[in-house]
């Protein structure tokens, strides 16, 4: 671990960054991220890791986690609208009545980590989002 540079280490959100501490414009880069979840799904945190991976430990493990609860997203969308399609074979009250209240309480959740994530990296400190919402994918 230690011939392995700052930005690919493996760390603990509890355990201080190893690299310099991140400056304030990467620290609204990384809240731009997470809020640009919440209003456009992947397209903001996949800008962002795919420019800015390189430059900053601090932007590239914001911006992953970010990505990777967008991607989980889709993949949750696209779960239930196979399942709401299936149901509406039946009836559409049903698939609404069987789908929507977990998409909604879901979107919810999702949300909620999204923000309590973007004031933590506003901050320059790191919040984990647990692995049912955001799926391991892009480190």
């Amino acid at each position: 671990m230690a011939g392995k540079p700052a930005h690919r280490r493996q760390f603990r959100p509890d355990q201080p960054w190893p690299g310099p501490p991140p400056s304030q414009g990467e620290e609204q880069l990384c809240t731009l991220c997470y809020l640009g979840v919440i209003l456009l799904g992947p397209a903001v945190p996949l800008y962002v890791y795919l420019t800015r991976r390189r430059g900053s430990g601090f932007v590239r493990w914001h911006s992953a986690q970010a990505l990777n609860v967008a991607l989980t997203g889709l993949l949750y969308a696209v779960s239930a609208g196979i399942i709401f399609g299936l149901l509406t074979l039946d009836k559409l009250s049903t698939a609404l009545i069987g789908v929507l209240p977990f998409v909604v309480i879901g979107w919810g959740i999702a949300v909620s980590y999204l923000t309590r994530a973007a004031f933590a990296a506003s901050r320059g400190e790191y919040s984990q989002v647990p692995a049912w919402i955001c799926s391991p994918m892009v480190k």
